[in-house]
């Protein structure tokens, strides 16, 4: 009809992306995020919250177009950190011969993988060469930690700066421990993930572990840290997807080609234009789209990741 062009530029404005690209640009961004928010974890977990990560980013994408989809994430892994989707394929170890510093360094960084037997076992061949020599009137810390700090078992501790310390990450931690339960329970109030009961007071349990209270005991500790570090951890990684999650579902409603596919399906009635019978599709959308819809789509889709995340978590200790 004369006169409706410019009532349907909005429409036209909105044109298609490269999508290959711009996928492969949210899934590096959300694998760089489990990487660095489970920075702790084994490699093996790690590995498994990528791979699985990437496999269900590709359930979105048809089976015709997926090479096209891995190729352009291929693409976003060029150095030494390229991956093979949908797995990570590590490089390849070349043979170097290592010195006896190298040795020892890797001796250090694998104290972790030892069981506590062979931990003993290793300290008394240590204390038999003169290599390892326990300080007297010191703080002891286990040699998994001492490794992690690259600190040497012959090294003595200052005592005074290891309270300073400790009271500072502890201050940190009861400080984090509260603000991110009270941030859960305002935007998942029916949630499942919930505390240990107990534990909603972790000042005061950690006050009584520390006194030597029987009825608190170390399993209790870490599994309230734990909780808390998980929750951290699936609400920070679940930024990014939050957003992919909610521009999916808005583009099922308002995507060019959807208003377009149900503008056809309809009768035309008495307005031939297609252009303006799509405008003004758009804007009958439109009219249910606030603020607050808006910020529940977002809110409910960093929920759900989160508890996803969580629950795959538990499953995996278990």
């Amino acid at each position: 009809m004369p006169g409706t062009p410019e009532k349907s530029e909005p429409f036209a404005a909105m044109q298609s992306v490269p999508e290959a690209r711009l996928w492969a640009e949210r899934v590096a961004a959300r694998l760089w995020t489990l990487q660095t928010s489970f920075a702790d974890d084994p490699p093996s977990t790690r590995h498994d919250y990528l791979v699985e990560e990437i496999e269900r980013s590709i359930k979105e994408v048809g089976e015709s177009r997926r090479s096209e989809y891995l190729g352009a994430l291929m693409e976003r892994f060029p150095g030494p950190e390229r991956i093979d989707a949908p797995y990570f394929k590590p490089p390849e170890a070349e043979t170097v011969e290592r010195g006896p510093q190298q040795v020892a360094d890797e001796l250090i960084a694998r104290l972790p993988e030892f069981s506590n037997e062979e931990k003993a076992a290793l300290a008394q061949k240590l204390q038999a060469l003169g290599v390892f020599v326990s300080p007297s009137n010191s703080i002891e810390l286990p040699l998994e930690l001492l490794g992690k700090l690259g600190i040497t078992p012959n090294e003595t501790l200052d005592e005074e700066r290891f309270i300073k310390l400790f009271t500072a990450l502890l201050e940190m931690v009861i400080t984090l421990d509260h603000l991110i339960w009270n941030v859960w329970r305002n935007v998942a109030p029916k949630s499942s993930v919930r505390r240990e009961q107990g534990s909603d007071n972790p000042r005061r349990t950690i006050g009584r572990y520390l006194s030597g209270d029987r009825e608190v005991a170390s399993l209790q500790i870490t599994q309230m840290l734990e909780k808390t570090r998980q929750l951290i951890a699936g609400l920070l990684s679940a930024i990014g997807p939050a957003g992919e999650i909610f521009a999916r579902k808005h583009l099922e409603r308002f995507a060019p080609e959807k208003i377009r596919a149900s503008v056809e399906s309809k009768s035309p009635g008495f307005i031939s234009n297609i252009e303006l019978r799509c405008w003004r599709r758009y804007v009958e959308l439109s009219a249910n789209l606030s603020g607050q819809a808006v910020e529940t789509q977002i809110v409910d889709g960093i929920v759900s990741y989160t508890e996803e995340l969580i629950s795959r978590s538990e499953i995996r200790g278990r």
